[in-house]
């Protein structure tokens, strides 16, 4: 029924509940086109600004898509331009202020940066579907979670971790002695999944295929709907994320997710409890099902989202590190010949997997770390958000709100590394024999001449694990199967996006089965 009616050009016009919301999304479109075009989008004040918006552009959209597909030629310039000063650009999500790595060691620890924050300005946990990225599932409970509990068990894991990858090999895998072409990187996806979900789920989950499945597809599907998010303009997402075919996806997966995971945590609960109430010892599975709530020790969180966020920490960055790291191997294969003795010679000796297996191979440890240095995940690192404004040493100053982040450039630059554009397996094993340099150049190790698993406070929790784990894989890998190129491919295929490492999905390379010289 109308409320009141309006007299407009000589006719009556019934003002309805529904009118009247329309006419105040009109009055709120001024409001929100200022926070979001003119406010939230525009550069910060004080600092520099490298310009990559071109003539007649009035949003930022464009100016994204364009860091996203020349990443390091914006930075190169940026760097050159303002001689090591910090400066701004328009990044994959509006500004970004660019801190050159001389000031990584600055504000590596300064918890006035904040990683959940950027994580609420990338990946915008509001929206349902990303929930996994808010701040609820990236607080001290993950991060704790990770250090005190996965961390600690790393070195007993390895037998069971390796019955669990030669499973997954074998079933991935071809055993035939001929050649057989296969798409690599849909391969990589479902090796550190699988393997993520023996160690975070447990039985029976962790062979649960539908679960498999989703978290196989979320890691993805998420990425590309976060990416379309933000190169749509910042006052129309509230409206547009409701139609976006990429949101739907992601919101079912999600959906589904929670039906998996929840009854089984409800039974675990319910076992603890019956055990309490009996006086018994109560179960304790060793996963992170049980880690989270004891960690938590009864904060809330949410379990679902939580195994959702874990495993795309999982697989995100040890997919493009296994991809990377084969092709290296394939286009420099005296190093494939290298390993496998190295392989034979610690496994040999050690009769088997020992606590110390891993460490003893030094090679290994140097040539994932050289393949990380040359296709280093993304261009900028220790991305954060300002929680409280400061100034830094220069006189730099960074308002709250602002986004900073680091670029990784200088890891494949000549300045910083003689022969940088050359594969050298054996370089940082050379510089772990220098004198007090041990400990500094292994893989998990960070520094600002080496940003790979970022530095400082935020740097990844996980790589310790994501180490070991990839170890494993290779080394079932290289003495299980032999590896080769496409017969006329010269170099790995890459993909057209310059901001970050993101491998050709539909590359195939060749493979075939070989006897393993020693048996593990």
């Amino acid at each position: 029924m109308p409320l009141h009616v309006l007299h407009v050009a000589g006719a009556d016009v019934p003002i309805t509940s529904l009118t009247l919301l329309l006419a105040s999304a009109i009055l709120l479109l001024p409001f929100l086109v200022w926070k979001y075009v003119l406010q939230d989008e525009q550069p910060y004040p004080g600092i520099p600004m490298l310009d990559t918006k071109e003539e007649g552009e009035k949003t930022n959209s464009e100016a994204k898509k364009r860091y996203l597909l020349k990443a390091k030629e914006i930075l190169h310039q940026g760097m050159a331009q303002f001689n090591g000063r910090p400066f701004q650009i328009i990044g994959r999500n509006g500004p970004i202020v660019v801190i050159p790595t001389a000031f990584a060691n600055e504000v590596r620890n300064d918890t006035r940066l904040s990683i959940a924050g950027q994580l609420a300005k990338d990946f915008f946990p509001t929206y349902p579907g990303l929930e996994p990225f808010g701040a609820s599932v990236s607080n001290d409970i993950f991060q704790d979670m990770i250090r005190k509990n996965l961390t600690q068990l790393i070195g007993g894991m390895t037998p069971e971790l390796s019955n669990e990858l030669n499973r997954i090999l074998g079933d991935v895998l071809p055993s035939g002695k001929e050649w057989s072409e296969i798409k690599f990187h849909r391969l990589a996806l479902m090796i550190p999944s699988q393997v993520s979900a023996k160690v975070f789920l447990g039985e029976p989950l962790c062979h649960n295929k539908e679960w498999l499945d989703i978290s196989i597809k979320y890691t993805v599907d998420s990425f590309i709907a976060a990416r379309k998010l933000r190169v749509t303009p910042p006052f129309l997402r509230p409206v547009l994320h409701h139609f976006m075919p990429e949101m739907k996806v992601i919101k079912q997966e999600v959906a589904r997710a929670r039906e998996l995971i929840e009854p089984e945590v409800e039974k675990r609960r319910r076992a603890r409890r019956e055990a309490m109430a009996a006086g018994k010892e109560p179960p304790k599975p060793m996963d992170s099902l049980e880690w989270l709530d004891e960690v938590a020790a009864g904060r809330p969180f949410d379990v679902a989202l939580a195994q959702l966020l874990l495993s795309v920490a999982a697989t995100h960055t040890s997919v493009r590190t296994l991809v990377a790291l084969i092709y290296d191997l394939i286009e420099n294969p005296h190093y494939i010949d290298l390993l496998r003795e190295e392989i034979i010679e610690v496994l040999k000796e050690d009769g088997g997997w020992s606590k110390n297996s891993l460490y003893k191979m030094r090679l290994m440890d140097s040539v994932m770390k050289e393949s990380q240095r040359m296709h280093v995940v993304a261009a900028l690192t220790m991305n954060r958000r300002v929680m409280e404004p400061f100034k830094l040493s220069d006189g730099t100053y960074l308002p709250k709100g602002a986004i900073v982040a680091v670029p990784t450039h200088e890891l494949t630059e000549e300045a910083t590394w003689p022969d940088a554009d050359k594969f050298d397996g054996h370089r940082f094993l050379r510089m772990r024999e220098q004198p007090g340099q041990e400990n500094r150049w292994q893989f998990v190790s960070t520094s600002p001449d080496h940003l790979g698993f970022g530095h400082g406070l935020h740097s990844c929790p996980g790589r310790f694990f994501a180490s070991n784990a990839t170890k494993i894989t290779l080394i079932h890998m290289l003495m299980k199967w032999d590896w080769k190129l496409v017969d006329g491919q010269k170099r790995a295929p890459q993909s057209r996006w310059q901001s970050e490492f993101a491998p050709d999905p539909e590359a195939t390379i060749m493979v075939k089965s070989r006897e393993s010289e020693i048996q593990f």
